[in-house]
């Protein structure tokens, strides 16, 4: 009967680092979905770059359709479209379109950058569970040379280093 202390120390140390590895690899799976989820964001904010891209050409398409309108206008009614209010109207247009393009190129830059910051926060969040892992199977091996610790002391009180200790079997 003496032995069946030690034994069960043994067993709960091996059992201790298999629940460390289990939860190694519950917090590895945590790791890959936080870097899967990053760069799913990031996929978005990329996507929201480029429609502010898109709508920057469309900005300047429209001035340059503006423009051609007022220098079709003007010309039909045989005005100037150079000077005067014809070229006023054609400046304010114009500025207001490239004011517009770069308030889009700027837009397309912060999505751009909020990008870099979600990929970067996703691989912090990923090397956490990662390094929490580590941590788990390291307790568990801890654990377990501690069982086994105290299996020997178990062993070592109940005189089984003796020389003349037989061991009998508890079941048979």
């Amino acid at each position: 009967m003496e032995a069946l202390g030690p034994a069960a120390s043994i067993m709960s140390g091996f059992m201790q680092m298999q629940m460390g590895k289990a939860q190694q690899q519950v917090y590895n799976m945590q790791a890959k979905q936080a870097e899967m989820q990053a760069k799913s964001a990031v996929l978005g904010q990329r996507a929201e770059a480029l429609n502010y891209k898109r709508q920057g050409v469309e900005v300047l398409e429209k001035a340059v359709e503006n423009l051609a309108t007022i220098n079709a206008r003007a010309a039909a009614n045989v005005v100037d479209p150079f000077s005067g209010s014809i070229a006023n109207l054609s400046t304010y247009n114009f500025g207001k379109g490239v004011t517009d393009f770069f308030t889009s190129k700027e837009n397309q830059e912060m999505s751009r950058l909020q990008g870099n910051i979600i990929e970067a926060a996703g691989a912090i969040q990923s090397a956490q569970f990662i390094g929490a892992g580590n941590m788990a199977k390291r307790q568990g091996q801890i654990a377990m040379i501690s069982s086994f610790a105290s299996a020997a002391g178990q062993s070592q009180q109940a005189g089984m280093f003796d020389p003349g200790f037989k061991f009998t079997n508890p079941f048979g």
